[in-house]
């Protein structure tokens, strides 16, 4: 699967807007694979994602 932004993946699994989730992502709300996401993170699904705490 090609690569694609986190808050775009997010969004396309329902959850939240692309905007919305952006906010998660500046707040630190957001982990990938146990570390902070960063705002243009990329990602291929495989990796685990976190959305505070869950």
């Amino acid at each position: 699967m090609p690569e694609q932004r986190l808050q775009k993946w997010l969004a396309n699994a329902g959850h939240g807007s692309r905007r919305q989730l952006e906010e998660l992502i500046k707040a630190g709300r957001i982990s990938v694979d146990g570390e902070v996401a960063e705002l243009g993170r990329k990602v291929k699904g495989d990796e685990r994602i976190v959305i505070d705490g869950r």
